[in-house]
């Protein structure tokens, strides 16, 4: 527990989080890298030793790239690149390959939770920043310029935080969402879910997938990959949670390996096991007068798509670069965008939820019958493309609202592929000396950059305004056969070449194209080399001193 003066007001900082699991860590260390110094603050003493989330998509691992830690994630899980469903009887139904992902990471990473926190909490260290931990938020008083926060620890002292900007990311039961008072509405599920991380010897099948088979009964069973000798079992039951104990879920796991054709396969000790009710619920606001909500504090959503925790993530990659332009600019309309276009994705991965759930283990047995055979779909291309947008979390985008120069007649060439708004697709480029460009790494979490593409032309186009000069890094990408061919090279450490223009055919995109990426990977704008009002546009919005719009002051 980290100590400090108690009883008396402490330095203002610009952001106070609460909370320290794997969304506020990932916020606190995005501040970091964007030269905001945030304070962290989590009620318990220690993180659980259990495994709890363990499902890391793409996409996260992206995030995780901006931050300089995606290896370290990588040399601790298991990336596991295919998703195998079958019948109840074992036949091949089909398969899901993230394998076919265009990207650098070709799977879902399997890791436990707290190795997630312990990697995050480490990497938070390095930045010379510490999890005040112990101490518990029990209010917070607006200031008018900022917010005024009480803080107390187990033994009962109390002491004051003054920040700039408060974020939530104390999961469900949020003290900083009861204090804003913003409405969470939301269902729980009938099903009782069942999950154990046990030892398994014995099992057939590729150990390092994941395996889904779907029961005549309405239901399923799913084996995950843990470490190669501990494999983590999913199924539900149509017995009330209450009823179920640690016994009960070993026999019902038991009977499903029987049922599913597998009786050789033996079940060892369990590390964890757990039954629980789905919840999805939804925050109405995740901004109020300076205060945020991220992760489960925000949104909880049901496990059965496994993506509840990297959509907190992404939360808190979407919010950390806002606030360091917030904070460096002095403004605050920047700030609006948060709640426009994360509240959005929330309710979006609802709806998929409900799909997902109606297809494995809906009560309506012919509507079950009929999603399910969705699954056979998956040998269509277009239709598996489909599924591993939404599997990777490639597909979330912010069609409407948001940050984003939209595009007006004339403003940008005709037909591209990439989209404002939507991710921007993983580049392969060459750096002037051959080495490859990392677009992730060069965004940080924190950076805008422009790529100009201009084909074969060797002109080189014009400059951006100078107030861009602390947000943006421009690169002007050339189509060339070769980085190292000898005539007609263009120099300098702006220079990046696209080998014979094979990507920008790929994503249709015109020579003499422009497009602006956000430091959460974002496309921000498109528009014609030398034509600079959409950029010109982004940049208003990015600086806007317009007050946050809501619906009333809840402090």
């Amino acid at each position: 527990m980290s100590e400090r003066p108690t009883g008396t007001a402490e330095q203002p900082v610009d952001v106070l989080i609460v909370g320290a699991g794997p969304v506020g860590l990932t916020l606190a260390i995005a501040l970091a890298d964007n030269g905001v110094r945030p304070r962290i603050v989590d009620k318990l003493d220690g993180w659980s030793e259990l495994s709890k989330a363990m499902t890391l998509t793409p996409r996260t691992l992206e995030c995780f790239r901006m931050l300089g830690l995606a290896d370290r994630f990588l040399a601790d899980g298991i990336l596991s690149r295919r998703i195998h469903h079958y019948t109840e009887r074992r036949n091949p139904i089909a398969v899901t390959d993230l394998a076919k992902l265009d990207g650098e990471f070709h799977g879902v990473l399997h890791l436990s939770q707290s190795r997630t926190i312990g990697i995050l909490a480490a990497a938070l260290a390095e930045r010379g920043i510490a999890v005040e931990r112990g101490r518990e938020l029990t209010e917070i008083e607006s200031t008018g310029s900022g917010h005024r926060c009480t803080v107390a620890t187990v033994d009962g002292a109390v002491s004051t935080i003054t920040a700039r900007y408060v974020v939530g990311a104390d999961g469900s039961r949020s003290r900083v969402r009861e204090l804003i008072g913003t409405a969470f509405d939301g269902a729980e599920q009938s099903e009782t879910f069942i999950m154990a991380d046990i030892e398994m010897a014995g099992f057939p099948y590729h150990p390092e997938d994941r395996h889904a088979f779907y029961l005549d009964e309405g239901t399923f069973f799913t084996i995950l990959p843990i470490d190669g000798r501990y494999f983590r079992l999913i199924s539900t039951c149509r017995v009330a949670s209450a009823a179920v104990d640690e016994e009960f879920i070993l026999r019902r796991f038991d009977a499903l390996l029987r049922t599913v054709g597998l009786a050789h396969v033996k079940l060892g000790d369990p590390f964890w096991l757990t039954r629980f009710n789905p919840r999805q619920y939804l925050a109405e606001q995740l901004h109020v007068h300076g205060v945020f909500l991220v992760g489960d504090a925000a949104h909880i959503q049901s496990p059965i798509g496994a993506q509840g925790l990297n959509t907190g993530i992404q939360d808190s990659m979407n919010l950390a670069w806002k606030l360091g332009v917030a904070l460096r600019h002095g403004n605050t309309g920047v700030l609006n965008s948060y709640h426009e276009e994360r509240h959005p994705v929330a309710q979006r991965l609802f709806e998929y939820n409900n799909v997902l759930s109606e297809r494995i283990f809906g009560r309506n047995r012919l509507k079950r019958q009929f999603l399910r055979y969705q699954n056979y779909l998956l040998r269509l291309p277009s239709f598996h493309a489909e599924e591993l947008a939404k599997v990777s979390q490639y597909r979330v985008s912010y069609p409407a609202g948001g940050l984003f120069a939209r595009p007006t007649a004339g403003a940008h060439p005709a037909g591209p592929r990439l989209r404002v708004g939507d991710r921007m697709p993983y580049c392969v480029f060459d750096a002037a000396d051959g080495t490859p460009f990392r677009l992730l790494a060069e965004l940080g979490a924190h950076r805008h950059v422009l790529l100009v593409f201009v084909g074969e032309d060797l002109d080189a186009p014009e400059t951006v305004a100078a107030q861009w000069q602390s947000e943006l890094t421009r690169y002007v990408v050339y189509d060339r056969p070769s980085p190292r061919q000898r005539y007609r090279r263009p120099e300098g450490v702006d220079v990046l070449f696209d080998r014979s223009g094979r990507w920008r055919e790929l994503h249709k995109v015109p020579s003499h194209t422009s497009v602006l990426i956000r430091p959460d990977g974002y496309i921000a704008a498109l528009f014609r080399n030398g034509d600079h009002r959409a950029l010109e546009t982004y940049w208003d919005l990015l600086t806007s001193t317009t007050p946050p719009q809501h619906p009333e002051d809840r402090l």
